[in-house]
């Protein structure tokens, strides 16, 4: 009987090969001197190589304590460089800690660590992680200035503000509406002048629906006849008293609106240079709920040197919300491929024989939602891009004019930023040439013939 050469024992599991055995000899390591982390909520594995420490896999807790004693392990075993995961919010705190400690840390997208054999736990991860790492497979994604982090997560804050602030509308319109008061229905908007004195003078007590008609604001296209008719209706304890918990939200979230735009103003003040030149501003009108309380387009005018709220569907609160999020210099970008490329809004496509098998999906990207969301405001607008976005609508359906438009943006934003130079519709408006009219003439005569209808060229 033959026997194998390594019998295993039975009821045993046989294992899949560890990623040292299957890198060794096949590829060049290119850091000597690199580790990978697995990050978690409450605790981190490290792993380095084995040459560099007799147990070169080691757990450490996500308290302070924790991760200072982290580092210095890292420092003593000489480690420059560290690969780890975007997970959460939970790398934050390791990634200040690693920097300050002069140690290049690399933040990875989950889906370039993904082990593709073997049975996943946290130490084979963090093995994986740093074998990647040391035979530079990974590339790390982009991570603003540290001067960056404070201004993103302050306008990530009031963006929620503003959004909390129209739930608490739809709360008080719930409200009224229970008492079949019809205030939303002749005026615009509850959260204006005159919605929310009639709103206030209900709570203080009124009820007639005469004197609430006359807390109508001049600028009012409903008449105080009309408001009185929908201000009649039912009171009801319980109504009333949602609707004051909803308009006391609603004055809890102006104040917290007003608090962020303090601290962004102070912030933004410290970090704009002296103007070198002067560049005339767009004047745009800004909404009620969204308007910065400082003048936000000049304090980013001079710190990019450009206008970008003179592009088409580019207001002052769409232009700091997307500088925000990528800052205030271009260069991390070759390239505006590369660009447009991190943002998602290029085609993925799935390719395997020379055939596209379909499209792989993008990563979801805050940036690239805040243009999705300023080309969805072009959409029945005048303007080179708002007709871009109706001719894709035509074509394609309105989500693929979303984001070819968001793209266009892209791209125009990247040009601004990179050449200080700016925005000029007319580079962007199709040019009419001989082709292309000749094309169109021969499609209106083909339409015209299959509907029986002559045409006749002009003298």
């Amino acid at each position: 009987m033959i026997q194998a050469s390594n019998p295993q024992p039975r009821g045993t599991r046989r294992t899949s090969q560890p990623p040292r055995e299957r890198f060794e000899g096949t590829l060049p390591k290119l850091h000597s001197h690199a580790a990978g982390i697995d990050i978690g909520a409450s605790e981190h594995w490290v792993c380095i190589d084995p040459q560099l420490d007799p147990k070169p896999i080691r757990r450490f807790g996500a308290f302070t304590e924790d991760l200072d004693q982290l580092v210095a392990w890292l420092l003593e075993r000489k480690i420059t460089t560290v690969a780890m995961e975007a997970t959460g919010i939970y790398w934050r705190s390791l990634y200040l800690k690693l920097s300050e400690a002069g140690i290049e840390a690399l933040l990875v997208d989950p889906r370039q660590t993904r082990n593709p054999r073997g049975r996943k736990t946290d130490m084979q991860d963090c093995q994986w992680i740093w074998q990647l790492h040391a035979h530079g497979l990974l590339s790390g994604g982009f991570v603003p200035p540290e001067q960056m982090h404070g201004l993103r997560q302050i306008m990530r804050l009031r963006c929620k503000r503003v959004k909390e602030i129209g739930v608490t509308l739809v709360e008080m319109q719930r409200a009224l509406s229970a008492m079949n008061l019809k205030l939303q229905h002749v005026v615009s908007d509850v959260g204006g002048k005159t919605g929310l004195a009639i709103v206030d003078a209900i709570l203080a007590g009124t009820r007639d629906p005469l004197v609430l008609a006359r807390e109508r604001d001049y600028r009012c296209r409903a008449s105080e006849t009309t408001i009185a008719k929908a201000m009649t209706g039912t009171w009801r304890e319980e109504c009333l008293f949602e609707l004051a918990q909803a308009r006391k939200d609603y004055l809890h979230f102006q104040e917290s609106i007003a608090d962020c735009d303090k601290e962004l103003a102070q912030r933004l003040e410290t970090l704009v240079p002296k103007p070198t030149c002067e560049v005339a501003l767009t004047a745009k009108r800004g909404t009620t709920r969204s308007e910065f309380a400082f003048n936000a387009a000049e304090l980013a005018t001079q710190m990019t040197g450009v206008d970008l709220t003179a592009i088409d569907g580019i207001g002052p609160s769409t232009m700091m919300q997307f500088l925000t999020e990528i800052g205030f210099d271009i260069k991390a970008w070759i390239t505006n491929d590369r660009f447009c490329s991190w943002l998602g809004l290029c085609p993925n496509p799935k390719k395997s024989g020379g055939k596209t098998l379909g499209s792989m999906p993008t990563t979801a990207n805050r940036a690239a939602q805040i243009l999705r969301n300023a080309a969805m405001g072009l959409d029945g607008k005048k303007g080179p891009l708002a007709e871009f976005f109706a001719k894709i609508k035509r074509r394609r359906g309105r989500a693929v004019a979303i984001t070819a438009t968001a793209h266009r943006l892209a791209r125009i934003i990247y040009a601004m930023l990179k050449n200080r130079s700016a925005f000029d519709r007319t580079k962007i408006v199709p040019v009419l040439t001989e082709q292309k009219k000749q094309r169109i003439i021969d499609r209106m005569l083909k339409r015209a013939a299959s509907l029986g209808v002559p045409l006749v060229k002009a003298a």
